[in-house]
């Protein structure tokens, strides 16, 4: 730690313990800051990083987080800009997840403009975001924790709602375990509550099985049925599509 009161994080951190914390210390974090924690685990074993507060200058000041011991392990995430939980819950705010047992944190700023900094909890083999309140954490057999979820909840952190509200009325539509609502005809949305057309709007959530490799700082267009990504920031490898075009109903 540095500052004239040791406020400001500054060197290297080594964190061994099974929870914790990882923070640039209270207040605003220094101009040119170079910071690195290094979270030992056991092998093989899940860690998750909750950000509970992040706040640096957006495109200028960075924390990277690599699934590893080293800089050379894969970059899991980059962070820089403003992550603001909701007022009354926590399910927004992003958990990063590193399989082998470690996780190594580096974080350093610019002479420019400083801000809050962050405040990340981590914890060792648990649930993710302990289920978000709708579940349980179980343990099985073979050491591996997962959320076993209330009704109406699925998920690996029971956040996805499904069979709203049995589906509205037997006319409707029915629940099936699988995939959630079955609307009959002339009705549609999540609960199988709005009629087609519908009186107003709503949200459906959908989900892919094959995800694309995350990037940053691109554009996309969607022209028709038809969404065009170009260019950005791949941070793991340097070869990738710098244009990328896929149908929106099975682009992920």
């Amino acid at each position: 730690w540095v500052g004239d009161q040791c406020q400001h994080c500054g060197g290297r951190f080594k964190l061994t313990g099974p929870a914790g914390y990882v923070t640039d210390g209270p207040g605003n974090y220094k101009y040119k800051t170079k910071c690195t924690w290094l979270i030992e685990g056991q092998a093989n074993t899940l860690l998750r990083l909750h950000f509970n507060h992040f706040a640096t200058e957006c495109s200028w000041d960075h924390l990277y987080v690599f699934d590893g011991d080293s800089i050379y392990a894969p970059l899991v995430a980059a962070f820089s800009g403003l992550i603001v939980p909701d007022r009354d819950s926590n399910e927004t705010v992003p958990e990063v997840v590193t399989t082998s047992g470690y996780a190594l944190l580096h974080f350093f700023s610019d002479a420019a403009y400083n801000l809050t900094g962050f405040n990340i909890t981590y914890n060792i083999n648990t649930c993710p975001n302990n289920c978000s309140g709708r579940g349980e954490c179980t343990q099985s057999n073979s050491s591996i924790v997962y959320c076993e979820c209330s009704e109406h909840w699925r998920g690996e952190s029971c956040d996805i709602p499904y069979c709203v509200d049995n589906c509205g009325s037997s006319d409707q539509g029915f629940c099936n375990n699988n995939t959630g609502c079955l609307c009959s005809e002339g009705w549609q949305g999540p609960s199988c509550s709005f009629p087609i057309p519908a009186n107003q709007s709503f949200w459906t959530r959908e989900e892919y099985a094959d995800s694309k490799l995350a990037r940053a700082s691109h554009k996309a267009v969607v022209s028709g049925d038809i969404m065009w990504i170009v260019g950005g920031y791949v941070f793991n490898r340097s070869h990738y599509q710098m244009v990328l075009a896929g149908d929106k109903l099975s682009l992920s």
